[in-house]
Parts: C-alpha cells; sequence; structure tokens
C-alpha cells in the first residue's frame, strides 16, 4: 500500500519546466550585452552630432607685435647725431646730467643725444666708429649696495657676458655714487673698466661723483674739463653758441578742464589723491612722516630721524633703498611772491619748449 501511495506520487509529479528558457531566443547576459552595444553606439552618434554642428570658423591670422627699432646707431645716422649720452638713473639725477651733456655738444659743432640703455641694443657700441667723431658718454649711477639702477640692469648683464671687440669705440664715464656705502661708485667704476679691457678707447678720465659731498659740483668740474679733452682729441673749437639754455613760448589758458592740470604731483595727475601700484621711482608711493626728530646737536649738517608709514603700500624696505622728501611751500611766501610779482596764483599757463629739438 505504501508503494502503491508512493507511485501515484511519482506519477502525480511533474517533472521540471525547461520548455520556458529553451524557448526564450535570448539568456540575460545576451539581453544585457545588447542594450550595451545600443547605449555606446546611441553615444556615439550623438557625440559625432555635436561635433558636426560645430560651425567651420575661419583661421586667425596672428598679427606680430611691432618690433621697436633698438638701434642707437641707426637713429644717430638719421638724426645727424654723433654723441650719444647713456644714462643708469634711479631717481633722475643720472638722466638729468646726460642731458645736460648731449645739449653742450652743438657748442662744440657736435649734435649729441641722451639714451636710455634699457631701450637700445647695447651690442651696437660695436658700429659706433661707423659714424664721423663718434663718442659714447655713460653717467652711471651705483643703486643699492653696488648694484646697477633698473634701467642698466641689462647693459651690465651684457658687459659681463660680451667678448665684443670695441677697438673703434670713443669713450667717457662719469659715475654717481655715496662714499657712505661700501661700494662706492661700484657701477661707473665697473662700466669705464671693462670698456677698457673690450679694446674701447678712453678719452678722458673716469669721473667719480659723491652724493654725501656735493654731487653737483662734482659734476660741473668733470664735465669743465671733460669738453676741452674731447675738442683737443677731435680737432674741434667751442663755437660760443650757448645752446644749453632752452627757448620757451609762455601760454595762459582760460578755458581749461581742472582735472587736467598738473599740480606738482610726482608720476601722474591726480596721484596725491589716488594712488596705484606698482610703485617705483617713477611712480612713488607717498607715505606719511609719522616721527620727525633730530639726532645731533649744533653744526651745518643735520642729522635727522624720521619714520614714516608705508602700511597699504606693499612696499618692503630693503637696505639701500631710496627716500625723496617733497615738502610743501609755505602758502604765505608763495602769496608774497605772487604779489611781488604781480600775478594771479590762479593762473593756468604751461611753457612750450621751443628747441628744434
Amino acid at each position: 500500500l505504501t508503494i502503491m501511495e508512493d507511485a501515484g506520487m511519482e506519477s502525480n509529479i511533474s517533472p521540471p519546466d525547461n520548455t520556458s528558457q529553451q524557448d526564450s531566443p535570448f539568456s540575460m547576459m545576451d539581453l544585457f550585452l545588447v542594450s550595451l552595444i545600443i547605449g555606446l553606439f546611441t553615444y556615439w552618434w550623438f557625440f559625432r552630432k555635436k561635433k558636426e554642428e560645430v560651425p567651420d570658423l575661419p583661421k586667425i591670422q596672428s598679427v606680430a607685435a611691432p618690433v621697436r627699432d633698438s638701434s642707437f646707431i641707426e637713429k644717430m645716422k638719421k638724426t645727424g647725431r654723433n654723441i650719444v649720452v647713456f644714462y643708469g638713473s634711479q631717481t633722475g639725477t643720472a638722466e638729468e646730467f646726460a642731458n645736460r651733456l648731449s645739449k653742450d655738444a652743438h657748442r662744440y659743432g657736435l649734435r649729441g643725444m641722451a639714451a636710455d640703455p634699457e631701450e637700445y641694443d647695447l651690442s651696437d657700441l660695436s658700429r659706433l666708429s661707423e659714424i664721423d667723431k663718434s663718442l659714447a658718454v655713460f653717467c652711471m649711477a651705483t643703486y643699492g649696495e653696488g648694484d646697477p639702477t633698473d634701467n642698466a640692469q641689462d647693459f651690465y648683464d651684457w658687459l659681463q657676458e660680451a667678448d665684443a671687440d670695441l677697438s673703434g669705440l670713443r669713450f667717457a664715464v662719469f659715475g654717481l655714487g655715496n662714499k657712505t656705502y661700501e661700494h662706492f661708485n661700484a657701477m661707473g667704476k665697473y662700466v669705464d673698466k671693462r670698456l677698457e679691457e673690450l679694446g674701447a678707447q678712453r678719452i678722458f678720465e673716469l669721473g667719480l661723483g659723491d652724493d654725501d659731498g656735493n654731487l653737483e659740483e662734482d659734476f660741473i668740474t668733470w664735465r669743465e674739463q671733460f669738453w676741452p679733452a674731447v675738442c683737443e682729441h677731435f680737432g674741434v673749437e667751442a663755437t660760443g653758441e650757448e645752446s644749453s639754455i632752452r627757448q620757451y613760448e609762455l601760454v595762459v589758458h582760460t578755458d581749461v578742464n581742472m582735472n587736467k592740470v598738473y599740480t606738482g604731483e610726482m608720476g601722474r595727475l591726480k596721484s596725491y589723491e589716488n594712488q596705484k601700484p606698482p610703485f617705483d621711482a617713477k611712480n612713488p608711493f607717498l607715505a606719511q612722516v609719522t616721527e620727525n626728530r633730530r639726532l645731533n646737536e649744533g653744526g651745518e649738517r643735520h642729522l635727522m630721524h624720521l619714520e614714516l608709514d608705508i602700511s597699504n603700500s606693499k612696499i618692503r624696505y630693503e637696505s639701500g633703498d631710496h627716500v625723496a622728501v617733497y615738502p610743501a611751500n609755505d602758502s604765505s611766501l608763495v602769496n608774497q611772491i605772487g604779489e611781488i610779482l604781480g600775478m594771479d596764483l590762479d593762473t593756468i599757463m604751461s611753457l612750450n619748449n621751443l628747441d628744434g629739438e
């Protein structure tokens, strides 16, 4: 009986239904692979269409920046100059001396020009002999601890590396320095020595101006002996023309925009009201004096202790930096001068240079 029941049970139990799996054309893995392929194709198609929609822009022709004429030789030839006075200047004194020397040249039948070495290719010094009665003068200030000024740094670097033949170059050097510094007039001395090493001919001795003494007198003394040496070397004589005295035209303005009127600012208009970095010799930061006291008693010279407020300037003081003092004129003295001259102090005027150069 038991066996019969088991047999009946076995007869009623159906075998596993495998027909559904056998009848389906795709397995789960097949469906996954097909979906992946369709997805990749769709992505490729979309990406391809996007690329096709990007318009084909015309190519922009690159425009080269105009090349600055850095040959002082060509400029001298075009303007008929035969003396070039290079200046290494940080505060403007060496530049002023260079301008005065270039003006002096006219009195001796020569023509000079002052030049910033930063603007020219100084390797052209080897070509200066192409110009008749040519001469290069260098007014070189020493900055900081025996360093060149900012505008003479490239010239200094070139001198250190140069192996040029300057045998056709005639030169003279006037240095500006301060004996209170260890490396007094280091830049002027180096330029004078190095030019001679490269074969250049010195036509007058090195001048050494001392700002701790009287720099102006040092320059005048050197200058008064320099020009006779130039005349002797080139066989020329002074013409007697005082070309260093400039000619001006006085123009009084009655209708003018006060925002464009210069009132003594350093660097740019309205710099007293709105200071903008970066700050340098041509755009100085105007710092307030927070302390001013004298350290010595008696004597002609004053030794002062000054403290300046340079906060918000982003200036970092280093040994050898320059400080200039721009004092305000006493208003009572200004008014007194105006009364003596019979001038309206609110008059706006300009002086136009009438020099041909």
